[in-house]
């Protein structure tokens, strides 16, 4: 039987609310036709709150911990571990794609056919890639094929195509973003045969946004948020000797910043979810995993699956390499995952309640304090990573959907199940195991740095 072709489009910090549901202001006729021809999973949780992280748990099946693409510091992925690549090739796929520069340092990727697959630099879909995504679609790629694309448009910092910065593309310059992301997803999807082609939209994960919609307007903090636009620019042209200066002097401002912040939202009316949105920095010493940072949309489409259902049962982005394997009828499967097919459910089978085992990405030059926790379809609980009885959070969603009542201390035992969970999922800290190839974590690490991170 002939396979069909694999299209997975990876947005950078998408958030699911601003995918679909009434809190989105974007105009997205493309996304929207593709929900109503496809099968949406509302309630889709990304494994880390990073992209190398959530990378490693899409296409391994396995919870980012498991892969080893954290060992104290970033580090290749483990060379035995199978992942979804390795089974393609084997069904005869050829891949073809485009993501950031680390993405070649992690050993997680196959062998791309097209050329500069590569990018170093924030280059967006109006930047010509967008163009060259279409050229490389309309060609004659030998099927099956398998086109890996991940777009950097959502993050920051934000490049707004002057034809989208108009109120009816969104309230928000991020909404206003997803509107030009709309645009592109359109013009490829016209450039294949969708009758013989699954394709996946899904993002690495969510992110805060530090502007938010009030009655006498919008908020935000973008002049404070300057430096976050040239962090980027900074980390390309200092040499590599001299990042962790750059890194020192990030953070300093980073902590300027926040006073700035603090000052300026002082005297607004804001609810604790919109606090915390406006106020988030990327250097903050303690990390959290609200649904903010990890809840994803996930959207499947393929012209043998029932159009227009949405599943509302929760689901893992470690479920998409099992399910793209079903979908395909693929000789091979991945074994020793913590991920499920997800076409049982699909095709309306019982499943099985499941659970998400989340975690945070650390920085790179900066030690900070890190939380793992675990996402039902009802609650949320993270806690401190090296400490159970530190930073305990837990929200039933249901009831407090902005994650705003923590009710850990009155209900001691929905923590201590919680808690049985990660028991169970054999949760392992990597960040002490001292055997690691340090040149490869420096390649790693200067790439990220690269691009602004610290």
């Amino acid at each position: 039987m002939k396979k069909k072709n694999v299209f997975v489009i990876i947005i950078d910090s998408l958030r699911s609310d601003k995918f679909i549901g009434s809190s989105k202001t974007s105009h997205t006729p493309n996304i929207d036709k593709l929900i109503e021809n496809g099968i949406y999973f509302c309630n889709t949780v990304s494994p880390s709150d990073g992209t190398l992280f959530s990378w490693a748990g899409i296409f391994s099946g396995k919870y980012s911990f498991r892969t080893g693409i954290n060992l104290g510091r970033f580090s290749k992925v483990d060379k035995k571990m199978t992942t979804l690549f390795h089974l393609l090739k084997k069904n005869g796929y050829d891949f073809y794609g485009h993501l950031p520069e680390v993405a070649s340092k992690i050993g997680l990727f196959p062998n791309f056919k097209n050329e500069n697959v590569f990018f170093n630099k924030y280059v967006n879909f109006e930047d010509g890639l967008g163009q060259q995504i279409i050229n490389e679609l309309s060609s004659n790629m030998k099927t099956p094929w398998c086109y890996i694309l991940h777009s950097y448009d959502l993050h920051f910092p934000m490049k707004i195509p002057e034809k989208f910065d108009e109120i009816q593309y969104g309230k928000i310059k991020y909404e206003r973003a997803v509107s030009s992301i709309d645009y592109w997803i359109g013009k490829f999807i016209n450039c294949i045969d969708m009758k013989n082609t699954l394709l996946i939209i899904t993002a690495d994960h969510a992110t805060h946004i530090n502007e938010i919609e009030m009655d006498a307007g919008i908020v935000n903090t973008e002049k404070i948020q300057m430096l976050d636009s040239i962090a980027p620019k900074i980390g390309r042209i200092i040499p590599e000797k001299l990042l962790p200066i750059k890194s020192k002097v990030f953070f300093a401002l980073e902590k300027k910043r926040k006073k700035q912040k603090e000052k300026f939202v002082s005297k607004l009316n804001l609810k604790p979810h919109q606090l915390r949105q406006i106020i988030f920095q990327r250097g903050d010493v303690d990390k959290f995993l609200y649904d903010e940072n990890i809840h994803v949309p996930l959207l499947i489409v393929d012209s043998k699956l029932t159009h227009g259902t949405k599943i509302e049962h929760l689901t893992r982005s470690i479920d998409i390499s099992p399910t793209i394997l079903d979908i395909i009828n693929s000789e091979y499967k991945l074994e020793n995952v913590d991920g499920v097919s997800l076409l049982p459910e699909i095709n309306n089978k019982k499943s099985e309640e499941r659970i998400g085992f989340i975690e945070n990405t650390p920085l790179i030059q900066k030690k900070v304090n890190l939380t793992i926790g675990i996402r039902t379809s009802k609650f949320k609980y993270f806690r401190d990573r090296d400490d159970l009885t530190k930073r305990v959070h837990l929200f039933n969603l249901i009831e407090d959907k902005f994650e705003e009542n923590n009710i850990a201390a009155s209900r001691p035992d929905i923590v201590e199940k919680m808690e049985k969970f990660i028991s169970k999922i054999n949760y392992k800290n990597n960040s002490k195991i001292t055997t690691i190839d340090k040149k490869e974590s420096e390649i790693i690490e200067n790439e990220l740095e690269k691009l602004g991170y610290d």
